[in-house]
C-alpha cells in the first residue's frame, strides 16, 4: 500500500481535486443545502453556508495527509464543484477502501457521478494499491446502484437493517465492489468480439447511435421467450443514455418491469463495396438496463428530442406533444456494454 492522498484526477468532463475553504458557498448552493441530495446520506442538510465553510476548512487542513481521500467533483464546463467523492473508511489488513459520493441535483442523470467514481476506483487500485473498492446504498435509492454498476462494480448482496440515513434510521444496504483483477476485465455476461480486427471504436459506436434513427430493442418476454421489437430512439450525448417512447401498457412495458435487462441493436445503412455487388455495413449492440422516466416534464422533453430526429417542424412537434404527451411513456436504456463491428457481406 502506498498512500498518496487526494491527488488531482482528470477525466473527459471532470476535474477531481482537494477542497478549499473558498468552495464553501458553491458547495452550499450546488448540493449541500438540498434535502433531495442528502435524503439518503448520513450527514445532515446544511442549514447555513457557515456549516459548509467549517467542513471545507477541515477538509483543507486534512488535505496534506497521505491517507486522506476527499475530492471535489469539478465540472470543467462550469469550473466549479458540483459534488464530492471520498474514501469513508479503509481496511489495510485486507486492502480495501469504501467510497461515498454525492452530486448536485442539477447534474443527475448525465453519467457524471459514474465517470468520477470510475476514475477514483482506478486511482485507488492502480496507484495506491488497494485490492478492492466497496460502496453501498440504501435499497430505496436504486439510482445509486446504477452508478456503481456503470463504474464497473458488482452487486455483492444486501445487508438488512445495517445502516441509517436522513430518510430511514434503520435501512437495508446494498453492497457493491470491484476487485483489482476485475478492473480491466469485461463482464463475463458480455462476450468479446470473435473477430477483433472488425471491431469499431467506442467513438464510432456512439456516432452510429447518434446518427441512426431506428434499431431493434430486445427484452425477456413472457415465459422467458425473447421479445424483439423495432424501435426509434434518441441517443443523449450528455448522459450516454438511449431514450425511447411508447404507449403506457403492452408486452414491452410488462417485460421491462419484470426484468430491466435489455439489448438494442442498430445497423447502419450498407455501403456498396468496390466489387460492385457485395456490401459493407456497421452494426452496434448495446446491453444495459431499462428504466421508466417518471418525471412528466422530462418525458415531454424527451418526446420532443425524439421527434426532432424525424422533422424540424417545431410547430407540428409542439402540437403533437401537447395533444398526445399525457399518454406517452418514455424510458431509458443505460448502457453497461457497447460493441460494434464492420462486416463485409459476401
Amino acid at each position: 500500500m502506498r498512500h498518496m492522498g487526494s491527488k488531482r484526477i482528470e477525466t473527459e468532463r471532470l476535474l477531481l481535486r482537494p477542497f478549499s475553504v473558498t468552495d464553501a458557498e458553491i458547495m452550499f448552493r450546488n448540493w449541500a443545502s438540498d434535502p433531495e441530495v442528502t435524503k439518503y446520506l448520513t450527514w445532515k442538510t446544511h442549514d447555513s453556508v457557515e456549516s459548509t465553510r467549517a467542513i471545507c476548512a477541515l477538509w483543507e487542513q486534512e488535505a496534506w495527509k497521505p491517507d486522506f481521500y476527499q475530492w471535489a467533483i469539478v465540472l470543467k464546463e462550469r469550473n466549479e464543484p458540483i459534488g464530492s467523492i471520498s474514501v469513508i473508511r479503509t481496511n489495510e489488513k485486507y486492502d480495501w477502501a469504501e467510497l461515498g459520493y454525492c452530486i448536485g441535483r442539477a447534474w443527475w442523470g448525465r453519467g457524471l457521478t459514474a465517470e468520477g467514481l470510475r476514475a477514483v476506483i482506478e486511482y485507488l487500485i492502480r496507484e495506491v494499491g488497494f485490492q478492492q473498492v466497496l460502496a453501498c446504498h440504501d435499497v430505496n435509492n436504486p439510482n445509486s446502484g446504477a452508478v456503481m454498476r456503470k463504474a464497473g462494480m458488482k452487486k455483492q448482496g444486501v445487508l438488512r437493517r445495517s445502516g441509517s440515513n436522513n430518510s430511514d434510521p434503520c435501512c437495508d444496504l446494498a453492497y457493491y465492489s470491484i476487485l483489482a483483477e476485475e478492473l480491466d476485465r469485461p463482464s463475463p455476461a458480455f462476450r468479446p468480439l470473435a473477430r477483433r480486427k472488425q471491431a469499431l471504436t467506442k467513438e464510432k459506436c456512439v456516432e452510429i447511435l447518434r446518427q441512426e434513427k431506428r434499431g431493434v430493442l430486445s427484452l425477456i418476454g413472457d415465459e422467458g421467450w425473447p421479445y424483439g421489437v423495432p424501435h426509434n430512439h434518441w441517443y443523449d450525448p450528455e448522459s450516454g443514455k438511449i431514450y425511447f417512447h411508447s404507449g403506457a401498457t403492452g408486452h414491452k412495458i410488462d417485460a421491462m418491469r419484470k426484468d430491466a435487462r435489455a439489448s438494442f441493436c442498430v445497423m447502419q445503412q450498407a455501403e456498396l463495396s468496390e466489387d460492385g455487388w457485395s456490401y459493407y455495413f456497421n452494426s452496434v449492440v448495446v446491453f444495459g438496463r431499462l428504466e421508466i422516466v417518471t418525471d412528466h416534464e422530462e418525458a415531454l422533453e424527451i418526446s420532443r428530442k425524439l421527434s426532432y430526429c424525424f422533422t424540424d417542424d417545431r410547430d407540428y412537434i409542439e402540437y403533437e406533444v401537447e395533444k398526445a404527451g399525457f399518454r406517452v411513456l418514455c424510458f431509458a436504456l443505460t448502457p453497461e456494454h457497447i460493441s460494434g463491428k464492420r462486416v463485409h457481406e459476401k
